[in-house]
């Protein structure tokens, strides 16, 4: 049963697809595609989410394909996010190359203070949740999740180091005069972060980050990318394959700059793969396009249905994911609502 929840991102993921046999799509990056592309991401996020919850209640899958989708969102694993920083990054210098320095004092408001306001108010509704399930927080607890650096049940660490990324990409515009010293010092200021996270905070929360400023390199130098790729695209989609092998091969068990450069690799597989394969979904389209709220929220009916209904988890647990993802789109639909906007 499990398995026919890939299945059906795979159908929609086709459905619509055009081939471009003898070119290449000109609008791959365009903000339409790009949406059904971080749908397709978003949703198996929320299959890998419900996952956590379907292990924590000690389900054994038994089936074969049950057995195959556990063990395809575990290879998958940190791969998910790898789009929402790549073309985040890449957003960000499109329109940093449209609108120049105008862009760059929007960004401390509109980026940052937007994204970390919206998030909190999530935080505060997750709190209450806790407080009305007799789950226990503590008030530091509390009080560090709403800068994202702890979590009351939500998903936190992708806000904490997206806002990282939107402050030092400001910084850096701020100060750099050059394309080439725009691109170097946004990888060289999140190689510090990366250490004190690799102290602090657990592998997943910097193992992707340098594509993030991968994508604002892409954006940067797309015309140079795109005439290489287009001369050579079958050699640059092989290194791409080959050096994301390789470096899955080779990397450590404590990681993670190799899991760093494997991530670009197999971001420059997608965008590869979009220049000949356009996917535009309507339904892949809306579920990017509302990332965030589906991403805050996907633990609002995963926690309560843990807290009330374990046994329904260990027993169901495709009726659990199903419900959970239903109700998630309802959230979605209606964030709107309480959105704050800057």
């Amino acid at each position: 049963m499990l398995l026919s929840l890939l299945l059906a991102i795979l159908i929609l993921t086709l459905y619509g697809s055009r081939l471009a046999t003898g070119g290449f799509h000109a609008d791959y990056l365009d903000r339409g595609k790009t949406d059904s592309i971080k749908g397709i991401f978003i949703l198996l996020i929320v299959l890998a989410h419900s996952m956590q919850y379907v292990k924590g209640c000690c389900y054994s899958p038994v089936r074969f394909g049950d057995t195959a989708f556990k063990w395809f969102l575990h290879e998958l694993s940190q791969l998910v996010v790898v789009m929402f920083l790549f073309y985040s990054g890449y957003g960000v210098g499109e329109s940093f190359k449209k609108k120049g320095a105008a862009y760059v004092k929007k960004i401390p408001r509109h980026r940052i203070l937007a994204t970390l306001v919206n998030f909190d108010i999530a935080v505060g509704v997750f709190i209450i949740i806790n407080l009305l399930l007799g789950v226990p927080i503590t008030l530091r607890q509390s009080l560090l999740s709403f800068t994202g650096w702890e979590d009351v049940g939500n998903s936190n660490w992708y806000i904490f180091v997206i806002l990282v990324c939107y402050t030092l990409t400001y910084m850096v515009l701020s100060v750099a005069r050059t394309k080439l010293a725009r691109v170097t010092l946004l990888f060289a200021s999140c190689l510090p972060v990366m250490l004190v996270l690799y102290y602090t905070r657990g592998s997943w929360w910097y193992d992707t980050m340098l594509c993030y400023p991968a994508g604002f390199a892409f954006s940067m130098y797309r015309r140079q990318a795109e005439s290489l790729f287009k001369k050579r695209y079958w050699i640059a989609l092989c290194a791409c394959v080959v050096a994301f092998f390789v470096l899955r091969a080779i990397q450590p068990d404590n990681y993670r700059l190799a899991y760093n450069l494997m991530s670009i690799s197999f971001a420059l597989i997608v965008v590869l793969t979009t220049m000949k394969l356009g996917i535009d979904n309507p339904l892949l389209r809306w579920a990017g396009s509302n990332l965030f709220p589906i991403y805050i929220y996907m633990r609002v009916p995963m926690l309560i249905i843990e807290q009330t209904h374990p046994e329904l988890i260990a027993a169901q647990p495709f009726l659990f994911i199903l419900i959970s993802l239903t109700v998630t789109i309802v959230i979605a639909r209606c964030y709107r609502y309480w959105q704050v906007k800057m």
